[in-house]
């Protein structure tokens, strides 16, 4: 009898492992953007709360700064004082910071590029990089390529600076705490708003890139999910064409959503694949087989990336939304892997999978419980603490024997 139950626990399990991985591991999809005023744009970037996208237009005597809110089916076009490639912004996209070469001050938006303010100068530094947190408190600017760099700290919108400390921030978070990745391969942290800083690692052989809350980083091949301190491999590497190096990456606040790009293999091939993963690193999409130019942003939660395709001025813009499998309710009869997109957009996959699922996903054990499962369906009840699995209709569900 005991080996009639594990027999059918385990053949019930193997059935599921598939949907498990589905839900674990949703695939993005991709969807061209077109009908963008003017074509010939560049620098997409999109807000950390996936709401809002960017783009810039060269166009004859300036910059243009392009908006959209309804996933690129309008755009608000408006006057740029400078690139959006030189621009940071808060969560939502509201308020804008940007600088350009060989200027004192920064250019201030706080409705989103329709108008803009110039700050005061900055004494003695030039070439100002500009820095903005999550929720748009703090603003911060440096002379980065100075012999003696300066820092410059403001709580009011760049009505007021102070001058802190002599290191110039990557990452400006909220409350004051900054992050630093210097040229020797060590990562610097700050918590007094760039006053004094502390070494938090020292053996980054390439250049990390941080989430929007500082906690997740990722290097191309290795995930730290504790600030930068410890660090692991992915399960797996990225794939890539021959002598392949990292151009680009990014990464989620919980560290499950990365992209990577690549420097095209030889000098006559323009582009390069583009890597995606929603695991953590255990599977890797490619998006296409057409190539990529390397440029990418990435919302906070890892739910859309924004980017170009193609060769300018002609590129593609494009972007990519995670589908999320709906939950299913106790006693229905959905399977969980046929879920709608989380947004409305509309689109089409272009992606593959590259790798298959580390065996540690697919081995997974089911955890001992006595509460109900709302993602499943079936019940499970306990004979003499052994666990018994009942087939209802619909799926799996754990209850505690009556």
């Amino acid at each position: 009898m005991l080996f009639l139950i594990f027999a059918f626990a385990l053949s019930v399990s193997a059935i599921l492992s598939p949907l498990v991985r589905a839900e674990e591991s949703p695939k993005y999809t991709w969807k061209d953007i077109v009908g963008i005023p003017g074509g010939n744009v560049h620098s997409p970037r999109i807000s950390p709360d996936g709401l809002r996208l960017f783009v810039n237009q060269h166009v004859a005597g300036g910059e243009k700064l392009l908006t959209s809110v309804d996933n690129g089916a309008t755009w608000s076009v408006y006057s740029s004082p400078v690139s959006a490639s030189a621009m940071a912004m808060d969560r939502s996209g509201t308020k804008l910071v940007v600088s350009w070469f060989n200027q004192d001050f920064l250019y201030l938006s706080t409705n989103s590029g329709s108008s803009w303010t110039k700050t005061p100068s900055f004494a003695g530094i030039v070439n100002t990089l500009p820095r903005i947190s999550p929720d748009g408190s703090i603003l911060t600017a440096c002379g980065r390529y100075l012999q003696v760099k300066v820092l410059y700290v403001s709580m009011d919108n760049g009505a007021t600076w102070l001058q802190k400390g002599s290191e110039c921030p990557d990452y400006v978070l909220n409350d004051g705490k900054m992050i630093r990745i210097n040229n020797d391969n060590s990562i610097r942290r700050s918590s007094d708003y760039g006053l004094t800083w502390s070494t938090i690692n020292t053996d980054r052989s390439r250049r990390a890139v941080f989430s929007y809350d500082g906690q997740s980083a990722f290097d191309g091949e290795n995930v730290s999910l504790d600030g930068g301190v410890n660090w692991n491999p992915t399960p797996e590497v990225p794939p890539r064409s021959s002598n392949n190096n990292i151009y680009a990456k990014g990464i989620s606040n919980d560290g499950k959503r990365m992209f990577v790009t690549f420097i095209p293999a030889s000098p006559s091939d323009s582009k390069s694949p583009m890597m995606v993963s929603s695991d953590g690193g255990k599977t890797w999409q490619k998006w296409g087989d057409e190539g990529f130019m390397g440029i990418a942003d990435m919302s906070a939660d890892g739910s859309r990336i924004f980017t170009l395709s193609g060769d300018l001025p002609d590129a593609t813009t494009r972007l990519a939304t995670l589908l999320t499998p709906p939950p299913v309710t106790p006693g229905g009869t959905g399977s969980g892997t046929s879920g709608a997109a989380a947004s409305s957009t509309g689109s089409s996959s272009s992606g593959a999978s590259t790798t298959a699922a580390s065996s540690s996903t697919s081995n997974k054990k089911p955890e001992k419980s006595s509460s109900t499962l709302a993602e499943t369906g079936n019940s499970i009840w306990l004979v003499s603490g052994l666990a018994v699995i009942a087939v209802v209709a619909g799926g799996l569900a754990l209850r505690k024997r009556p």
